[in-house]
Protein backbone atom coordinates (compact mmCIF):
# COMPACT_ATOMS: atom_id res chain seq x y z
CA UNK A 1 0.00 0.00 0.00
CA UNK A 2 2.92 2.69 0.71
CA UNK A 3 4.20 1.98 -3.11
CA UNK A 4 0.71 3.10 -4.28
CA UNK A 5 0.65 6.14 -2.22
CA UNK A 6 4.00 7.03 -3.18
CA UNK A 7 3.46 6.66 -6.98
CA UNK A 8 -0.22 9.04 -6.91
CA UNK A 9 2.32 11.61 -5.07
CA UNK A 10 4.98 11.63 -8.00
CA UNK A 11 4.79 14.12 -10.09
CA UNK A 12 5.86 13.71 -13.55
CA UNK A 13 7.54 16.56 -14.98
CA UNK A 14 9.52 16.43 -18.37
CA UNK A 15 13.18 17.19 -18.07
CA UNK A 16 13.63 20.51 -19.81
CA UNK A 17 17.65 21.37 -18.28
CA UNK A 18 19.16 20.52 -21.49
CA UNK A 19 16.69 22.62 -24.25
CA UNK A 20 18.48 25.41 -23.99
CA UNK A 21 22.03 23.53 -24.76
CA UNK A 22 19.91 21.84 -28.03
CA UNK A 23 18.60 25.29 -29.05
CA UNK A 24 21.70 27.02 -29.03
CA UNK A 25 23.51 23.83 -30.84
CA UNK A 26 20.84 23.99 -33.78
CA UNK A 27 21.18 27.77 -34.01
CA UNK A 28 25.23 27.23 -34.41
CA UNK A 29 24.47 24.67 -36.66
CA UNK A 30 22.17 26.47 -38.99
CA UNK A 31 24.54 29.69 -39.12
CA UNK A 32 27.44 27.36 -40.31
CA UNK A 33 25.22 25.60 -42.53
CA UNK A 34 23.65 28.50 -43.96
CA UNK A 35 25.32 30.19 -47.15
CA UNK A 36 24.92 34.14 -47.33
CA UNK A 37 24.68 35.05 -51.56
CA UNK A 38 24.74 38.30 -52.12
CA UNK A 39 21.76 38.50 -55.22
CA UNK A 40 23.20 39.84 -58.13
CA UNK A 41 20.11 42.26 -59.65
CA UNK A 42 20.10 45.37 -62.53
CA UNK A 43 18.10 48.18 -60.75
CA UNK A 44 15.75 49.02 -63.24
CA UNK A 45 13.26 52.11 -63.28
CA UNK A 46 9.73 51.05 -65.38
CA UNK A 47 7.62 53.63 -67.32
CA UNK A 48 4.40 54.00 -65.46
CA UNK A 49 2.19 52.97 -68.82
CA UNK A 50 0.50 56.25 -69.02
CA UNK A 51 0.52 58.04 -71.97
CA UNK A 52 2.46 61.29 -72.05
CA UNK A 53 0.66 64.50 -72.89
CA UNK A 54 2.62 65.77 -75.62
CA UNK A 55 3.68 63.27 -78.90
CA UNK A 56 7.62 62.71 -78.50
CA UNK A 57 8.90 63.95 -81.87
CA UNK A 58 11.75 61.21 -81.81
CA UNK A 59 10.88 57.83 -82.46
CA UNK A 60 11.08 55.12 -79.54
CA UNK A 61 14.18 53.27 -80.22
CA UNK A 62 13.56 49.61 -80.15
CA UNK A 63 15.96 46.56 -78.95
CA UNK A 64 14.50 43.35 -80.47
CA UNK A 65 15.15 39.79 -79.26
CA UNK A 66 15.01 37.45 -81.54
CA UNK A 67 16.26 33.83 -80.49
CA UNK A 68 19.90 34.59 -80.76
CA UNK A 69 20.01 37.20 -82.32
CA UNK A 70 19.36 40.80 -81.54
CA UNK A 71 18.31 43.82 -83.45
CA UNK A 72 18.27 47.68 -82.73
CA UNK A 73 16.05 49.99 -84.80
CA UNK A 74 15.50 46.67 -86.62
CA UNK A 75 19.31 46.16 -87.58
CA UNK A 76 21.22 43.06 -86.42
CA UNK A 77 23.73 44.15 -84.03
CA UNK A 78 25.93 41.95 -81.55
CA UNK A 79 25.71 42.90 -77.26
CA UNK A 80 28.90 45.16 -77.71
CA UNK A 81 27.38 46.99 -80.55
CA UNK A 82 24.42 47.19 -78.64
CA UNK A 83 25.56 48.91 -75.38
CA UNK A 84 27.66 51.34 -77.82
CA UNK A 85 24.71 52.77 -79.25
CA UNK A 86 22.74 52.66 -76.68
CA UNK A 87 25.74 54.93 -75.02
CA UNK A 88 25.91 57.24 -78.23
CA UNK A 89 21.82 57.93 -77.00
CA UNK A 90 23.25 59.72 -73.82
CA UNK A 91 20.22 59.00 -72.55
CA UNK A 92 20.89 59.83 -68.87
CA UNK A 93 21.07 63.35 -69.83
CA UNK A 94 17.73 63.12 -71.27
CA UNK A 95 14.15 63.35 -69.81
CA UNK A 96 12.39 60.50 -68.05
CA UNK A 97 10.02 60.38 -71.58
CA UNK A 98 12.77 60.55 -73.22
CA UNK A 99 14.98 57.73 -71.97
CA UNK A 100 12.13 54.51 -72.69
CA UNK A 101 14.02 52.09 -74.46
CA UNK A 102 11.71 49.46 -76.14
CA UNK A 103 12.36 45.61 -75.07
CA UNK A 104 10.70 42.97 -77.12
CA UNK A 105 11.48 39.32 -76.82
CA UNK A 106 10.28 36.54 -78.89
CA UNK A 107 9.65 33.47 -77.42
CA UNK A 108 12.91 30.95 -77.66
CA UNK A 109 14.74 33.96 -76.48
CA UNK A 110 17.47 32.74 -74.01
CA UNK A 111 17.16 34.24 -71.12
CA UNK A 112 20.90 35.50 -70.63
CA UNK A 113 20.16 37.17 -73.81
CA UNK A 114 17.44 39.07 -72.10
CA UNK A 115 18.94 39.62 -69.15
CA UNK A 116 22.32 40.77 -70.93
CA UNK A 117 19.83 43.25 -72.73
CA UNK A 118 18.03 44.81 -70.05
CA UNK A 119 21.59 45.10 -67.89
CA UNK A 120 22.79 47.29 -71.28
CA UNK A 121 19.68 49.44 -71.69
CA UNK A 122 19.66 50.10 -67.48
CA UNK A 123 23.48 50.90 -67.11
CA UNK A 124 23.55 53.53 -70.25
CA UNK A 125 20.54 54.99 -68.27
CA UNK A 126 17.29 53.94 -70.46
CA UNK A 127 13.67 52.52 -68.82
CA UNK A 128 13.06 49.78 -70.01
CA UNK A 129 9.75 49.13 -71.34
CA UNK A 130 8.87 45.59 -71.84
CA UNK A 131 6.35 44.96 -74.82
CA UNK A 132 4.30 41.88 -74.37
CA UNK A 133 2.46 39.85 -77.44
CA UNK A 134 -1.35 39.19 -77.00
CA UNK A 135 -2.54 35.90 -76.39
CA UNK A 136 -5.14 34.66 -79.08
Amino acid sequence: MKNRKEKKNRISAIPTDSFSDIAFLLIVYFMVATTLLKVKSIPADLPSGEKAAQAQSEKTPIVNLRGAEIFFNDKAVSMEDLTTRLAALELAQKESAQRVIMLESARGTPYENYFKALAAISSNGGVVAIVEAEEK
